[in-house]
């Protein structure tokens, strides 16, 4: 009962329409320079909540002592199983605040910022409104639908939810769904700007761009989560695979088709999520 599966989650939503989503959205965006710059823009605003979301699941997971029990351990202070099944969510946190990649202390936000400043030096010869920060301010500001979203990306990830069996399966299957989708979804818009804006690939893969004091190659955050170029997105849904399946396997066995289910309406409020980001990225 404590399998989790890729499979097994593909199956509560509709890959292929989410997919063609991203494709259609990015495509749109691509047409002409404001609208690409408010994409990423956009884009970079709700993919940088998640790092922040995924340890604070973590610090949920490993403070509930009481949830996560070895039943084969009688004795209860050693029991506990809390901060090793978080340990494999925690993973994805360390690799959001420092990337292994390279010596320097490379955010993933700090990374998604080098390639939106890249984009904005790109495109600053095309857009006068860039010559004045106050112009670029009002182009990358959230509109509302995103301030709600990413104030959702808190919620999915149970910050504010009770520290309760039921609360912490829910967040883990958003957070599942987080992983799932983005690495499909990165590969997808590295695809796509190759193929339909190559000029601005070579752009990005050739300019360093300095934020806090460290120098990121622009492309580096697209690369790094692209299927083609690392994978992040699917060494963290492993990790997050069997972090699941831990939490099962030391959660009440009479409780287990119940948070299944939990973790499974995390999963659906993600991808729900995901699609509304998606349906509304390039609206002005």
């Amino acid at each position: 009962m404590n399998k989790v599966s890729r499979g097994e989650l593909e199956s509560l939503v509709n890959f292929s329409a989410q997919e063609r989503l991203v494709r259609d959205s990015l495509a749109a965006a691509l047409a002409e320079p404001l609208s690409r710059l408010r994409f990423l823009g956009r884009y970079t605003s709700w993919n940088g909540f998640f790092g922040s979301g995924v340890a604070a699941l973590a610090g949920k997971i490993g403070r509930s002592r009481r949830l996560f029990l070895d039943p084969d351990q009688p004795v209860r202070a050693v029991a506990d199983r809390s901060v090793y099944v978080a340990s494999f969510f925690f993973d994805a946190a360390r690799d959001e605040f420092d990337d292994h990649d390279s010596v320097h202390r490379d955010t993933h936000r700090c990374l998604a910022q080098a390639t939106l400043k890249g984009l904005l030096d790109y495109e600053t010869p095309n857009l006068p409104a860039l010559a004045d920060p106050r112009g670029v301010n009002a182009i990358l500001d959230d509109p509302e639908w995103l301030a709600a979203l990413n104030a959702r990306v808190a919620e999915g990830y149970g910050a504010r939810s009770s520290d309760d069996l039921p609360s912490i399966f829910a967040a883990i299957g958003y957070h599942l769904g987080s992983e799932l989708l983005a690495d499909r979804e990165f590969s997808i818009i590295d695809e796509t700007l190759r193929n339909q804006a190559p000029d601005l690939v070579r752009h990005l893969l050739t300019t360093r761009i300095s934020i806090a004091g460290q120098e990121h190659v622009a492309y580096q955050w697209i690369a790094i989560h692209s299927g083609h170029g690392g994978g992040a997105e699917a060494d963290h849904f492993e990790w997050a695979t069997q972090g699941a399946r831990l939490a099962l396997r030391f959660a009440p066995q009479d409780q287990h088709a119940a948070l299944k289910q939990e973790l499974h309406r995390g999963f659906i409020a993600f991808a729900a999520d995901h699609r509304r980001f998606f349906e509304h990225v390039n609206h002005a």
